[in-house]
């Protein structure tokens, strides 16, 4: 019995950009995806059920927390894509979640969205920062 395939929401405002991520997906994960224009980010995750979010990582750490609090809280987990050149720090939000540098590539997109995948389904009680 097979899986039901996972529910992706991209959050992107550049709209190439999220055409080509939904593209990557869909060649390489069984899912399903959406994209919403960023400031739709939490009317489209009311909306509707998502296991994994997509999501432009901001500037600021403050955004980034915001971000990823919104996306948990709707029950999913988010994967944020970078075109910045900074690593994240230990302790960020960007830290803890998984990131994919823009313009992302097939492989390590997969492997963000799986690894988002697998923290959301180990335990919905878990923090935004971990204390590793």
């Amino acid at each position: 019995m097979s899986s039901a395939p996972l529910r992706v929401l991209v959050a992107e405002n550049q709209y190439l950009i999220a055409m080509e991520v939904e593209r990557l997906l869909g060649e390489t994960l069984p899912c399903e995806v959406t994209i919403t224009p960023l400031a739709q980010l939490r009317g489209t995750l009311a909306a509707g059920m998502f296991d994994v979010v997509i999501v432009e990582a901001a500037l600021t750490e403050s955004q980034n927390l915001e971000r990823a609090l919104a996306i948990t809280q709707a029950g999913a987990r988010p994967v944020f894509l970078s075109s910045y050149d900074h690593p994240a720090v230990k302790g960020t939000v960007a830290s803890v979640h998984p990131i994919v540098a823009k313009p992302p590539q097939s492989d390590e997109l997969a492997a963000a969205v799986l690894k988002a995948s697998h923290r959301h389904s180990q335990s919905d009680g878990e923090g935004l920062l971990d204390d590793g």
